[in-house]
């Protein structure tokens, strides 16, 4: 089996102190954890070309990120010094990148993104 193809098993763990940093220093923290993967967040089928463990690490922030979103902390139009990519915007690729990689996927429910991986992972 391709490892773009593989199940979903689930390795992405986040915790309070990975939540605490990334509140912190929320801009710093996205920038090293995303910036290897700039194509990759350009265009789904660069996306679904990744390794699952590449993958992996993108659904990690991004699901960060939706935590954080939670908490109010997101992408702010109006402050053009604020260099967060908008939550739902890489929600939405992450999703069409998982679905170019596993085409006939699981529908996406919204809530937790590993969830959503998962599902179309077919774990």
């Amino acid at each position: 089996m391709c490892e773009s193809s593989r199940a979903y098993d689930g390795p992405v763990t986040i915790d309070e102190r990975d939540l605490r940093i990334a509140m912190e220093h929320p801009r710093g923290t996205e920038r090293r954890t995303l910036l290897p993967y700039r194509e990759a967040l350009n265009d789904p089928v660069v996306y679904a070309r990744l390794p699952a463990g590449d993958r992996d690490a993108i659904v990690r922030w991004v699901e960060i990120r939706r935590r954080l979103k939670l908490d109010g902390l997101d992408h702010d139009p109006a402050n053009l010094a604020d260099p967060l990519l908008p939550y739902d915007a890489l929600r939405d690729l992450v999703i069409a990148g998982e679905r170019h990689a596993r085409p006939g996927s699981a529908v996406d429910a919204g809530g937790d993104l590993r969830d959503a991986v998962r599902a179309i992972r077919g774990g």
